[in-house]
């Protein structure tokens, strides 16, 4: 019985070290995806509602004929000719351009690349 006590404050002491948060690093935030991705959406209310894509791969991107599109329509709006980003650069397709409506709920919002390939998707 006489070890007991002095166990139990060894085991008590090394379970406070390792609990201890002052030597944890900061939390990460998720890091920012490097390409060309949806940033924001706005659902609602219904005239604001908005598409922003942001262009973070290292350089300029030709989103010339990339398509915005929602969970009805996946390929609803087609992004003109000549429309470049450059790093860092975002660009914000607003309801009455892209001709569909943002749900608030069960809604998903796709951009894909030229050759149709799904490059980001956003859902609610």
């Amino acid at each position: 019985m006489k070890h007991t006590i002095p166990l139990i404050l060894a085991l008590w002491t090394a379970a406070i070290a390792c609990s201890s948060s002052s030597n944890d690093p900061a939390p990460s935030k998720s890091a920012e995806p490097t390409k060309v991705y949806i940033l924001t959406v706005v659902e609602s209310p219904t005239d604001q509602e908005s598409i922003t894509i942001k262009n973070n791969s290292g350089t300029t991107q030709d989103i010339s004929n990339w398509k915005l599109g929602d969970k009805n329509d996946p390929n609803a709006y087609n992004i003109p000719n000549s429309t470049s980003l450059t790093n860092g650069q975002t660009k914000t397709f607003s309801h009455a351009t892209l001709g569909f409506g943002i749900n608030d709920s069960d809604e998903i919002i796709y951009l894909k690349n030229s050759s149709g390939t799904t490059i980001d998707t956003w859902s609610n």
